[in-house]
């Protein structure tokens, strides 16, 4: 351990542990921890700063172009382009083939409604060995839109055209009628015969047709009217 190398006059004395070295100079101010080379190996030369580092890194980052908008002018298309461009629209337009968009048909309009005396099956067509397209609860509220022997077609949202067929036959399923009535607060059933029939005393033809047990009836509930 030295001051200067090249002054051995200056030396302090040598180490075997790096350590006793290195305690030994913080206590001498001045002094170095030398290899057998030379080398100062404690404490730690501090590197100059020169500034090469600070300017390579701004050479670098000078090297990046600014993005800059575009100033190139939009070349116009001439009349004579602008006329083929024109035309490939059009024929683009009828080259789609039509049927790839088809036209929803419109459902039946509605003739007759229906309310289910029990659970029954939607069938696809009017036949038993038909496929059954949904199942409705009783008291399911249908819309009708023809009656067909012993079957009646009603509006299905579950078909996949829109309609399909229950079962009714002599009546047997459903209750059926030209309209409906929704109750509205205040209503009852003398009321809404009264009102919807001329007589308060047909009430019982309105029961019987929704299949009331009794005369209560609650404010959104949908009649059957005869």
């Amino acid at each position: 351990m030295r001051e200067v190398w090249e002054d051995e006059a200056s030396q302090f004395g040598a180490y075997r542990l790096l350590a006793n070295a290195k305690a030994k100079c913080d206590e001498n101010p001045g002094s170095r921890v030398f290899d057998n080379d030379g080398n100062v190996i404690y404490p730690e030369e501090a590197v100059p700063d020169t500034g090469a580092d600070e300017s390579e890194e701004k050479a670098v980052v000078d090297d990046i172009p600014e993005d800059k908008p575009e100033t190139t002018t939009p070349v116009e298309d001439t009349p004579a382009e602008k006329e083929a461009e024109d035309e490939v629209d059009k024929n683009e337009e009828s080259a789609v083939d039509e049927n790839e968009f088809p036209t929803a048909e419109e459902l039946p309009a509605t003739i007759a409604y229906g309310k289910l005396k029990t659970l029954m099956n939607i069938r696809k067509k009017p036949s038993l060995d038909a496929e059954v397209v949904a199942v409705y609860k009783k008291n399911a509220l249908v819309e009708v839109v023809q009656f067909c022997d012993g079957w009646l077609k009603i509006k299905c949202a579950e078909a996949e055209d829109g309609v399909a067929y229950v079962l009714n036959s002599a009546d047997t399923y459903a209750f059926t009628a030209g309209r409906i009535y929704t109750v509205v607060p205040g209503d009852n059933l003398w009321k809404i015969a009264d009102k919807e029939l001329g007589s308060g005393s047909r009430c019982a033809d309105i029961r019987v047709l929704n299949g009331l047990t009794s005369n209560a009836i609650r404010v959104g509930m949908k009649l059957l009217i005869p």
